[in-house]
């Protein structure tokens, strides 16, 4: 199996005059990739990186992103991608959860980046702070010419990818060169991404995401086709983007979808003629948003995934033949062709399900995770005999179909975030006058799911939504604040037995079902 710095080399080769990655800071090619990939990769050697030190990154969808991407992978490091949407207090838990020892920042984040290593500092002033390396300072890194010797294997780590935990911290996924390229080869070979011959695939994901870095920047590469860089997702900048750098193809999270069908993107002249696949995923597609886009996209394909970080993250795919059919509406489709997947009894006799029953998904397979960043126990709860455990519920048709249902664990999927129901909570627990809170995810049709909560408040206290939601921004990120607050006496919270809030009963009870 190939690592990032062999396809670099390879395109280097047979494409060198294509252009790989196009963004709103420039365009280069696949053989100027890898001259300034080389060059910055004996930069971080000389700079102190070693082979598995983690090289933090703090920035957009940019030409200086993936190339900074491509530039860590061949020096060994880590590319670790945080997350520019974060509050300061959430990045200074990615930066000390990652352990970097280099970070390298665009312009425009340097003072998030800033605040954030404040917050380390007045926590602990014996924790020495990573080095910051400047968007300007890059290019004085890049040293020597020629190819740069490849001291990656293809099991070696190639990035850090950040997700949640039903403890409400963030963990970071480690995924291999290896699990990148069969990730790769996975869209390639059932997904046909990577297979036009005059592919450029819009990318309007975030790098800090999988699908993103992975799905789609990774694939590409790998197939030597051009990734066009959005660094902000608007309805007529899409449209402008598709006709001025002819793309082909992308992939966004199904709001995404319904805002450029209610804004009538896809009926642009220049979007008839040049787009002819959208892939779309962490969200709910219903069947009048397939037929729309099909109907007014006859010479596109729409194809639909489900896939979680860990998993490296693709697990299951719906092709475009597959979305009129009735009987797989709301189905998340097969398992991919380098993916095994099974569904396992929730009940605790660890045994395999018979399709049609309640099952927790399992994936093994060349693409999933090596394991958590730093938690060798949280990585062996996850994959147990070669199998990784996804948390998530799903029944089986005859077919081998997946009907996604629900989550073991208390994440929201909003909007294509993943949001954590504890990381909120606690949160919360910090504001003076809050006494106890509960955070759920109810159904919405334009994100997925939304952001509720519900407050009881101390004796003598007072506060109200207006003023819970401007504490939370001071902690979290935008997308993590609840849309609506309730507020309810402690004595009326449903409880069980042993005193717990059960949600469940607190949603029906409020009318959120």
């Amino acid at each position: 199996m190939r690592t990032i710095g062999d396809w670099t080399r390879l395109n280097a080769r047979r494409h060198p005059d294509r252009e790989a990655f196009v963004g709103v800071d420039g365009r280069v090619t696949f053989g100027q990739v890898a001259e300034r990939a080389w060059k910055l990769a004996r930069g971080l050697r000389a700079a102190g990186v070693r082979p598995g030190d983690t090289v933090g990154v703090l920035a957009g969808n940019t030409v200086f992103n993936a190339e900074t991407f491509i530039g860590t992978a061949i020096s060994a490091g880590i590319y670790t991608a945080y997350n520019w949407r974060w509050a300061a207090e959430e990045l200074a838990a990615g930066v000390r959860e990652s352990g970097a020892a280099i970070v390298i920042v665009e312009d425009r984040f340097r003072s998030l980046l800033n605040d954030a290593l404040d917050i380390i500092s007045a926590r602990d002033d014996t924790v020495a702070l990573p080095r910051v390396i400047e968007q300007g300072e890059v290019e004085t890194l890049r040293i020597g010419d020629g190819e740069a010797p490849d001291v990656v294997a293809p099991d070696d780590p190639l990035c850090l990818i950040y997700t949640g935990g039903s403890t409400g911290t963030s963990k970071a996924v480690v995924l291999s060169h290896r699990a990148a390229t069969a990730n790769a080869l996975n869209e390639y070979i059932d997904l046909g991404i990577g297979a036009l011959p005059e592919e450029r695939g819009l990318m309007v994901t975030p790098m800090f995401h999988s699908a993103g870095l992975l799905t789609w920047l990774v694939t590409h590469f790998v197939a030597g086709k051009t990734t066009v860089l959005v660094d902000k997702f608007d309805e007529q900048e899409f449209v402008e983007w598709v006709g001025r750098e002819r793309a082909t193809n992308s992939f966004m999270i199904p709001n995404m979808m319904r805002r450029l069908m209610q804004a009538g993107a896809f009926e642009a002249p220049e979007v008839q003629q040049h787009f002819k696949a959208m892939h779309t995923g962490a969200g709910l597609l219903r069947m009048p948003n397939k037929v729309e886009f099909i109907e007014t996209m006859p010479n596109a394909k729409l194809f639909f995934r489900y896939g979680l970080s860990e998993a490296g993250p693709m697990v299951t795919r719906l092709h475009h033949d597959d979305m009129l059919d009735i009987d797989v509406d709301g189905s998340i489709g097969q398992e991919y062709t380098l993916v095994e997947s099974k569904l396992m009894s929730i009940d605790g006799e660890d045994r395999e399900i018979e399709p049609g029953e309640l099952g927790e998904i399992c994936v093994r397979g060349p693409s999933i995770m090596t394991g958590y960043h730093r938690r060798p126990e949280a990585t062996a709860e996850t994959i147990v005999d070669g199998w990784l455990h996804t948390g998530d519920l799903a029944t089986r048709d005859e077919r081998g179909y997946y009907f996604f249902k629900d989550r073991l664990k208390e994440m929201i999927k909003s909007g294509g975030e993943n949001v954590y129901c504890v990381e909120i909570e606690q949160a919360l627990y910090l504001h003076p006058a809050v006494l106890e809170a509960a955070v759920v995810g109810v159904a919405n049709e334009t994100w997925g799911e939304e952001v509720r909560a519900v407050v009881s408040l101390r004796d003598g206290r007072t506060a109200d939504a207006q003023e819970l939601s401007a504490f939370l921004r001071t902690q979290l990120a935008g997308y993590k604040i609840p849309k609506e607050f309730a507020f309810m006496a402690a004595t009326d919270l449903p409880r069980s037995g042993a005193g717990k809030l059960v949600k469940e009963q607190l949603k029906t009870k409020l009318g959120w079902n």
